[in-house]
């Protein structure tokens, strides 16, 4: 069947260049992962999740309820992912995935879900991919974010070719030593400097963590400790998803997420564009911004510039299970719905029945090219970013490469763009939702789980006011660390209150020495967003421990007040766990390697990560 191929509503409509086409056969970007276009699949009934309260997952399962569940689970895979083939082509057996999974459930007469759940997440661990995942009692994802790790260094490059230390709050490399490595550039991080300076920060980039490494000073090799990059700490007092504020007579532009269910709001984004048309200078914070409709950064760059453009390589999937989701969604709840998910709705509602009665997996291609285009938009736009700018805030730093002088400042974002665009499913029986993207990209400059990389890398946690530092005297301008990471996490004050009677009591001699490093207080803040403690109080044995769960405001996620809540938490795998009795909330806490903590937070809709420092 010859496929009418089709451009995406949101790049036909706002990419600003010609998108190219192949009427038959597959592109050359995408020839080594998909031999065809169409494939005939069977058509199997699918649960679709839009958010709705889900059922309790229950305590076992059938050994004809696995099995079905995993028959589902691998039709969804084969016909609706977009990344399986790719991730096959790479190395990743799902065969003998779904072979070990058999196997695991022929063993016995029924299964315990716990044990299905964690079987089945399991090859997350072979994919590196930040929008699929499978939520049940737990979260599991295939998201690995590369990161650099800082230690409170800044070199600066001599007039004869050599790197010395100009600033140091790192107690083993003192001011003034030259930084001797081999290849030094691998540890060095230009930042921002004084015109015909190079500077940079001292740092480590690595999918793992990094705490110290054997470093070369002076011609001597000492070990120099390493942490976690200052902007975790990074905090605004965000009233709204998008405001716009002036500093030092700059437009400071706040944009903390494009949802489609911000349209309202995302209407007066998208407006902005037109109005700031005639600004020198453009400041976009786009912290922690987790994504959402390519629609709306496009559009701002598009009415800023009068052009946009995102050089991609794009396939889209379309399944019977695909289309099944969206012809199901209702939209009637909903205040107001985006022109683009209407469009996406309606689209696929039309093929819904087609593909019931004749079920394939297909796929179309286009893809957009960066030409020379000139703009309306002459100023200067500096995006600041962060690990947690994902997907379609990932668009946004993109297609702002329209607009000649654009600077990046902050550190690399997520990396989650390669696959995109989510659908949500439910396995009939254990209750396991499944996301899954339905798009496969290829981004110039844009790795998974690596993301863009910045012009600029800052390690502070008041970015903006050391952005305005440098716009304000630029001349004059030298970055300075103005103390050591533990100090400043001393410095912080948190937006927290805690109840009154808090009372630390240090764990009995009998308890292991694994779990008393629990005790005492512990901050961080979760996404970047909301400051999150935890008072480990008591520690008795371990299935009987006394904490505190407190939390501070967040105005974008709708926590106008501070609070706290006392949880009754036991130990399982070396992690501290605190949940209500019905499942409904559950917080995941474990001590890293280099005696940090990281938690996930976890209810309904809502997954959050944190990475906490003990507060002595």
């Amino acid at each position: 069947m010859k496929l009418k191929l089709f451009v995406l509503a949101c790049l036909s409509v706002f990419f600003g260049c010609q998108s190219g086409s192949i009427e038959t056969g597959v592109p050359e970007k995408f020839a080594e992962f998909l031999s065809r276009t169409v494939v005939q699949v069977k058509y199997l009934k699918t649960e679709a999740f839009h958010g709705e309260n889900r059922h309790l997952m229950p305590d076992s399962l059938t050994k004809s309820e696995a099995l079905q569940d995993i028959e589902m689970l691998e039709y969804l895979l084969s016909t609706s992912y977009s990344g399986y083939e790719y991730w096959q082509k790479e190395g990743v057996d799902f065969g003998a995935y779904f072979g070990h999974l058999h196997s695991f459930v022929q063993e016995n007469l029924s299964v315990d879900t716990k044990s299905f759940e964690k079987e089945i997440s399991g090859i997350l661990t072979q994919l590196r991919d930040g929008h699929i995942s499978f939520v049940g009692e737990g979260y599991h994802g295939a998201y690995r974010h590369k990161a650099v790790y800082f230690c409170d260094v800044l070199i600066e490059k001599t007039t004869g070719g050599r790197y010395q230390v100009i600033n140091s709050k790192n107690k083993s490399v003192d001011t003034g030593w030259f930084f001797t490595e081999p290849e030094p550039e691998t540890f060095l991080f230009r930042t921002l400097s004084a015109p015909g300076k190079d500077q940079f920060l001292l740092g480590v980039f690595s999918y793992e963590m990094v705490n110290r490494k054997n470093l070369s000073f002076d011609d001597h090799v000492l070990e120099v400790p390493f942490r976690k990059s200052r902007l975790l700490n990074a905090r605004f007092e965000d009233k709204s998803q998008f405001y716009i504020t002036r500093k030092n007579d700059i437009p400071a532009i706040r944009v903390t997420g494009f949802g489609d269910e911000l349209y309202p709001i995302m209407k007066d984004f998208m407006h902005a564009g037109t109005e700031l048309r005639n600004e020198k200078v453009i400041l976009v914070n786009l912290f922690n911004n987790g994504g959402g409709s390519s629609v709306f950064p496009q559009t701002f760059i598009k009415n800023l510039n009068g052009s946009v453009q995102w050089e991609t390589y794009w396939a889209e999937l379309t399944s019977p299970a695909i289309a099944e989701y969206y012809a199901n969604m209702d939209l009637s709840e909903r205040l107001e719905v985006s022109p683009a998910l209407q469009q996406l709705k309606a689209r696929y509602s039309n093929k819904f029945e087609q593909l019931k009665r004749t079920p394939v997996k297909s796929w179309t291609f286009s893809e957009t090219e960066m030409k020379p285009v000139r703009g309306k938009f002459a100023g200067k736009m500096i995006l600041l970013t962060n690990r947690r700018v994902l997907s379609a805030g990932e668009n946004m730093v993109g297609s702002s490469r329209s607009i000649p002088d654009q600077i990046i400042i902050g550190e690399n974002t997520g990396g989650s763009a390669q696959f995109s665009s989510t659908c949500e499913y439910v396995l009939p029986h254990s209750r396991l939702v499944l996301k899954l993207p339905r798009q496969l990209i290829f981004i110039p400059g844009l790795e998974e789980c690596v993301g863009y990389l910045p012009d600029y890398w800052l390690d502070t946690q008041d970015p903006v006011e050391e952005v305005m530092s440098w716009l304000k005297d630029p001349n004059h301008y030298q970055f300075q660390y103005p103390n050591s990471y533990a100090e400043m996490l001393e410095t912080m004050t948190p937006s927290i209150v805690l109840p009154e009677d808090v009372k630390i009591a240090r764990p009995s001699l009998e308890i292991a020495e694994a779990q008393t490093q629990f005790s005492g207080k512990w901050f961080g803040v979760s996404d970047g967003i909301l400051d999150h403690m935890l008072v480990v109080e008591k520690i008795t044995n371990s299935s009987d421990v006394d904490a505190i769960y407190a939390w501070g405001v967040a105005y974008q996620w709708g926590i106008n007040q501070p609070g706290w809540e006392r949880f009754k938490g036991v130990f399982e795998d070396g992690k501290l766990i605190l949940g209500r009795a019905d499942g409904s909330q559950t917080i995941t806490y474990w001590i890293n390697p280099d005696g940090n903590m990281s938690s996930v937070y976890e209810r309904p809709g809502i997954y959050s990560r944190s990475e906490l420092t003990k507060l002595e």
